[in-house]
């Protein structure tokens, strides 16, 4: 007679460890508090991955507790090679410190509790698998596709619960004779998990995020093991999150149905499960007006770089990624605006429970207010390393003169006045590029159109006159008065009330406009006064001169 640990033995002959082996390998942390981010390496790094992992990574912290990078490369079809790094260097500029996993060079372990790659952990899973044999919870499966498709034909006719399940799975209830032989035949095979559940007992757990949640037991018998001797993420999940220690599993609410499942492999196995914490998802709204997860495929901003490209600032991103995450956030924010985001407390349990629509109007927002906030110290060095790799010829301008490039960043910053020029470091670009005399050579024939009274001919004496009188030293009240009173003598009213008397061509908001427009390009530019400061008189004279 053939018993379970002869079948377990056929398949896994050099599997001689237990669980309990593994465990002293892998004992219990001296801080219980673990959480990890659990991406595959797929592709690029998802806006809502940076999200979920920066939960993950707060929650473990305030604790005192470890984060984790494990990489999920089961999927080995739909691996991007350079992917894993991609995602490290991700969560490093988003200032994400991972304590633990594959961050050594050539994706080398570190940390104790690894190895933090799915694929180089085969043989854990085989032990684990290998248990449920000898238990006769898991079985060796050979259904094939044309099998499986005419058993879910057949359900869909007969209008029955789908899944493979009971006498649908067909060898499930085979002999242990009929399976060995089979084993000798057929080295092609996945092993599938023996569900006690049926459609009539339900499921009760404790989410962190949702609260509690009741809902149908699993019944389906899921592969665990795939033909190619990797586990599916059921397997997985059990053995990683158990041997690594992880206390709270937080991840994406598209896994919360998969909870009964779970729970029923931890009891198979006799072990705890670690707390749930399923975060929503982040939405927009669609061309048809409808709420949708931010898709990887259809969405360019779910990319992380898109973020980068645009000018965002990591810490703008993550102020407005933790008003998603605890809408009491911005609130203590703007109460403590020297504290920096990594110092506020992460409720989780605060958490939206059925997803957030991702607002760019607040996010714009947000940055603005920390540019507006940092150093220009700080401005200058954050906009140098995105110009460099965005933009290298402004790079080039703005290195070449340093104490100037900052001057003009510096333009009414931190004042009562200050503007706030800087939603994204894309506008740094527009608004000093002007500074640069060869860029102003380049705008010239595009600058906007001057006040219509100011001709070429009619400006002339204005500005000769503006010349010899300038002086860059002078308080703006001095300097505005000044300016009026040169325009007065060249026809240009003090102000409203003077020009409705008639005899004036203008007013003094025209000349105000003409010098903007010569010395800038564009109408719009932070105080006049201050920029001609930091461009200093020749410069002044000489654009003023360049009609």
């Amino acid at each position: 007679m053939t018993t379970r640990k002869e079948i377990a033995d056929k398949i896994f002959p050099n599997v001689t460890e237990t669980i309990q082996d593994l465990e002293k390998k892998y004992p219990t942390r001296q801080n219980p508090i673990c959480s990890r981010f659990a991406p595959s390496p797929t592709g690029f790094l998802h806006i809502g991955s940076v999200f979920a992992s920066f939960v993950e990574q707060r929650f473990a912290k305030q604790y005192g507790g470890t984060f984790l990078l494990r990489i999920e490369d089961t999927d080995q079809k739909r691996e991007i090679p350079g992917a894993v790094d991609l995602i490290i260097d991700g969560l490093k500029f988003f200032g994400i410190e991972i304590d633990e996993g594959p961050l050594g060079a050539n994706n080398a372990d570190i940390g104790n509790y690894g190895p933090y790659i799915q694929s180089h952990r085969k043989s854990i899973y085989q032990v684990f698998v290998k248990t449920l044999i000898e238990q006769g919870v898991a079985y060796p499966c050979w259904m094939s596709e044309t099998e499986l498709e005419e058993i879910r034909t057949q359900q869909t006719t007969l209008k029955v619960t789908p899944g493979i399940y009971g006498n649908y799975s067909l060898w499930r209830n085979k002999t242990p004779e009929e399976i060995m032989q089979k084993l000798q035949e057929d080295p092609n095979f996945v092993l599938r998990f023996r569900s006690h559940g049926d459609f009539s007992q339900r499921c009760l757990f404790d989410d962190v995020i949702k609260g509690k949640i009741n809902m149908i037991d699993n019944y389906n018998d899921i592969v665990l093991i795939k033909s190619d001797g990797l586990p599916t993420y059921h397997l997985a999940h059990i053995a990683d999150d158990h041997l690594m220690r992880t206390s709270h599993v937080i991840r994406g609410d598209e896994w919360l149905t998969s909870v009964p499942l779970h729970i029923q492999l931890f009891k198979a196995f006799n072990l705890p499960h670690p707390q749930y914490c399923h975060v929503a998802p982040l939405l927009k709204i669609d061309e048809e007006g409808n709420k949708r997860k931010l898709s990887k495929r259809k969405d360019p901003e779910a990319d992380v770089a898109y973020f980068f490209e645009s000018g965002y600032a990591p810490e703008g991103i993550m102020d407005y990624l933790l008003t998603i995450i605890d809408p009491a956030y911005e609130e203590r924010q703007k109460a403590n605006p020297d504290k920096n985001y990594l110092d506020f407390e992460v409720k989780i349990e605060h958490m939206n429970t059925s997803g957030a629509l991702f607002d760019f109007v607040k996010l714009q927002s947000m940055n603005n207010a920390y540019l507006s906030k940092i150093s220009t110290d700080e401005l200058y060095s954050q906009s140098l390393i995105r110009a460099k790799k965005y933009r290298p010829y402004l790079a080039d301008l703005m290195q070449s003169d340093v104490d100037y490039t900052k001057a003009a960043l510096n333009i009414e910053r931190h004042t009562e006045k200050d503007p706030k020029r800087f939603t994204t470091f894309q506008d740094v670009e527009s608004q000093i590029l002007f500074f640069y005399d060869e860029e102003w050579e380049k705008l010239l024939p595009t600058k906007p159109t001057l006040p219509e009274m100011c001709t070429a001919d009619s400006m002339k004496p204005f500005i000769d006159e503006y010349k010899q009188q300038l002086n860059l030293d002078m308080s703006l009240e001095d300097r505005f008065t000044q300016l009026k009173e040169v325009g007065k003598r060249h026809g240009f009213a003090s102000n409203n009330a003077e020009f409705k008397e008639g005899g004036y061509v203008g007013k003094v908001g025209d000349l105000a406009m003409f010098m903007r427009i010569q010395l800038c390009c564009t109408a719009k530019t932070p105080d006049l006064y201050s920029v001609m400061k930091v461009l200093g008189k020749d410069r002044v004279i000489e654009r003023l001169g360049r009609l």
